[in-house]
């Protein structure tokens, strides 16, 4: 029996949760039966899973109910059982598993992460990964990480990409009110690098464009930047935190272009959102953004504020430019699907 950590249900909708979410329905729509385990409590109203079967038991939303209530009850199932872990880390007891590893951007940099948390995912990853039978990742750099990192055997570790959900295929939705506008969206955390861009916007030659931040603010990097965008021009930088897909989808459809300039990723999501919506991209010049965006993005060093600057300003004036990355980047989203993935996850369920 095919059982899935569904922790993520009571969590907010990110990255990480989203590829959790897309792919529990992508199997439903493939005709794979599975039950979701996870805490009592309210469920978030992000997610529609009416459709699945789901079990809740134990209280707390925490690792504690991950790492002790769920591989209790995991063993009080009868038969040959396996449990899917689509967010991050899996319960070290339970031995029968699969865990997906997003990326192990806590071992690049310390300093990203409040230290409990890099404490936390310090011991239980290596843990999670030794004791999986099967390591799911989202692209082959991060399959590379994770082989140098952890020392996990490449022939363990199996790609399996993000793609984009149908809510942002679906288009014609009203106008935004106001100024054009520049969009940054993802978590806003220390190395998503929103610090350099918000310099960047500052030196743009270009005084006429807005700038739309969208995402939930992470303590260690909230006071800085406040305190920075102050001191910049705040009557221009719009701080919009969390909106749902239907927003999301409004703001990516009538954005100028969509820029995301972090310093490390395992994917990399909301440029390939804004590419489905048709919105030209400007991206940090790394290893895994140029694996999902391929030559449909504008790249530039994350590191170096005159060169982002310069290329925000470059995409802003040169209409041609835009609508040639805009083409490219609706015909690059459709490398990516929920169905696929799925598949490639089915074909995997084969072996163990």
């Amino acid at each position: 029996m095919l059982y899935v950590n569904g922790r993520f249900l009571l969590q907010d909708l990110t990255g990480v949760t989203r590829f959790a979410y897309e792919m529990c329905m992508a199997l439903h729509r493939a005709g794979k039966h599975f039950v979701l385990l996870c805490p009592d409590g309210r469920l978030n109203d992000s997610y529609d899973v009416s459709e699945l079967s789901i079990e809740q038991f134990g209280t707390g939303k925490s690792h504690f109910w991950e790492q002790v209530c769920l591989p209790v009850r995991f063993k009080t199932k009868k038969g040959r059982n396996l449990l899917l872990n689509f967010t991050g880390i899996g319960p070290v007891l339970v031995r029968n598993k699969i865990v997906t590893i997003h990326d192990i951007s806590f071992m690049v940099d310390r300093r990203w992460f409040s230290f409990s948390y890099y404490l936390l995912y310090r011991i239980l990853t290596p843990l999670s990964a030794s004791t999986s039978r099967i390591i799911i990742t989202v692209s082959e750099f991060s399959k590379s990480e994770i082989n140098r990192r952890l020392g996990v055997s490449a022939d363990k570790i199996r790609v399996i990409h993000n793609a984009v959900s149908g809510v942002f295929a679906q288009g014609g939705g009203p106008g935004i009110p106001g100024n054009r506008y520049i969009l940054a969206v993802s978590s806003i955390d220390p190395r998503k690098n929103f610090r350099n861009l918000l310099l960047a916007f500052s030196e743009m030659k270009n005084k006429d464009l807005d700038l739309y931040l969208i995402g939930g603010q992470n303590a260690i990097f909230s006071a800085d930047a406040n305190e920075l965008r102050r001191t910049i021009d705040s009557e221009r930088i719009k701080w919009l935190g969390r909106v749902s897909d239907e927003e999301l989808r409004r703001y990516y459809e009538h954005a100028l272009y969509f820029i995301y300039p972090s310093l490390y990723e395992g994917f990399g999501l909301p440029p390939l959102e804004a590419m489905s919506c048709g919105t030209p991209v400007i991206a940090s010049s790394i290893p895994p953004l140029k694996e999902v965006c391929g030559d449909a993005a504008l790249y530039v060093n994350p590191a170096d504020v005159g060169d982002m600057a310069a290329k925000m300003d470059m995409l802003a004036e040169n209409a041609d430019l835009r609508a040639l990355l805009k083409d490219r980047g609706l015909a690059r989203q459709h490398s990516f699907s929920w169905d696929k993935s799925a598949a490639q996850l089915t074909e995997i369920l084969a072996e163990v």
